[in-house]
């Protein structure tokens, strides 16, 4: 027998990855396919009415508000790169997070393999622009990562979807403290890791652009920036730590500038998300001859 949350019904078990905060499986509701997110933090209390049910009442309601004030503003950014939320609700104690169910077919970027550099181009100024739209909107992702880019073939390149959204934050209203934020590591910025470990940070959608910056070069050469392994577990204890790292020979020379940018300890210092969205403009194309527009113009002429 199908087991049903609220008005959906699961189709595959709920199952658990990476930092294990969350569990997600596939739903239907009529005959929509959708993506389940089920939330293991925070549990709405079973009693209200004890010391501990109260606080554990009001930190649910937080975390409600702003769930709803978040997914609110994703929904109002453009174009159709980023899988928004459709539906957030609460069944018993457990919250709950429905999206759009992508492709079978679709790969991560971390799994794509062979891509030419003018799929790698597109890819990225699809990111970049949706990147730039969510931002406009007051809201970083807070965990981008290759894995949260999925790919699907389309005539003449791929299409880019972004998804995963429950780290996001809103720029006007970060976490306090680091207890309610997440992240990968491997891609995290420096300013998040000082929110985490309880230091004053301000927190934009800079956050996203050290991230981006990782993600171009992982995509592009098939691996990270190389820095002191030795002394450092990660791109932001390098990076805070003012140490030195390289670029792969294998990212195109006018990237390198950039990218290195994007990688810089002080968030002020990075590229804006216009820049980035131009860097990875498609060329224009070249103007059109008017003896091509007009073949009869060569014999007219003559």
């Amino acid at each position: 027998m199908s087991e049903w949350i609220g008005e959906y019904r699961l189709t595959t078990p709920l199952r658990t990855t990476g930092s294990g905060s969350a569990r997600w499986g596939i739903a239907m509701r009529g005959l929509e396919r959708y993506f389940l997110k089920e939330f293991l933090s925070p549990v709405y209390p079973v009693n209200e009415d004890t010391p501990l049910g109260r606080r554990q009442r009001e930190r649910c309601l937080a975390f409600e508000r702003q769930k709803r004030r978040l997914y609110a503003a994703i929904s109002c950014v453009i174009g159709d790169t980023l899988v928004p939320v459709v539906d957030f609700f609460r069944v018993g104690g457990k919250y709950y997070a429905i999206s759009e169910a992508m492709s079978p077919l679709s790969v991560s970027a971390e799994e794509a393999r062979g891509l030419s550099d003018e799929d790698k181009r597109d890819i990225l100024h699809q990111l970049a622009v949706c990147l730039a739209r969510l931002h406009v909107q007051g809201v970083i992702h807070a965990d981008l990562k290759p894995e949260h880019v999925l790919l699907t073939r389309k005539p003449g390149g791929y299409r880019a979807r972004l998804i995963d959204l429950d780290s996001g934050l809103l720029s006007d209203d970060p976490p306090p403290g680091g207890r309610d934020m997440e992240g990968d590591p491997v891609y995290l910025a420096p300013e998040a890791f000082l929110r985490m470990a309880g230091q004053p940070s301000s927190l934009d959608g800079r956050v996203d652009t050290f991230a981006f910056g990782a993600l171009i070069h992982r995509l592009w050469t098939g691996e990270l920036p190389a820095f002191d392994r030795s002394r450092y577990a990660y791109l932001y204890e390098a990076a805070l730590d003012g140490a030195s790292f390289s670029l792969s020979d294998a990212l195109p020379k006018e990237y390198h500038r950039m990218v290195r940018r994007m990688l810089r300890p002080q968030p002020q210092r990075r590229p804006d998300d216009a820049e980035l969205a131009a860097l990875f403009a498609p060329a224009p194309a070249p103007p059109v001859s008017s003896d091509l527009q007009n073949p009869l113009s060569r014999y007219l002429r003559r």
